[in-house]
């Protein structure tokens, strides 16, 4: 597996359709919906840091237990939905390693890693997001 576990789910709960003033690329979507996830994280029990934006959305470090991650997100809208805001969403896990752990080949990302299952709990139990599949 490569170093990234990816879920994509689709909603018309979050906003992909109007670009903000402070995003560095019209892309930069996913704001809220990483804000969302950190506070379900961290009602989960794990510590978040506050999301920052990257140049393809925003992204969020999530520590759980000893596991350190970074948990990406991004969306686009759904061309033909009646909603402005339906859309894909994708949600990018990348588990934190130390250079000499990338080295060896050790800690790699798995789909077993508890985050996915956490972040699956999560995006199931809400009756407004469908589509929900691993990549």
């Amino acid at each position: 597996m490569h170093g990234r576990f990816d879920i994509l789910f689709e909603t018309a709960r979050f906003n992909c359709s109007e670009v903000k003033a402070h995003f560095i690329n019209d892309c930069c979507f996913g704001e809220d919906l990483a804000a969302w996830l950190k506070d379900r994280l961290k009602a989960k029990g794990m510590q978040t840091k506050e999301p920052y934006q990257e140049d393809w959305g925003w992204e969020l470090s999530v520590t759980d237990s000893a596991r350190s991650y970074y948990v990406g997100v991004g969306g686009n809208a759904t061309e033909s939905a009646a909603s402005k805001n339906h859309g894909e969403w994708r949600i990018m896990i990348s588990k934190r390693r130390s250079l000499w752990e990338m080295l060896i080949g050790k800690n790699k990302m798995s789909a077993n890693d508890p985050i996915t299952f956490s972040l699956l709990g999560i995006l199931k139990a809400e009756p407004e997001f469908s589509n929900i599949h691993e990549e």
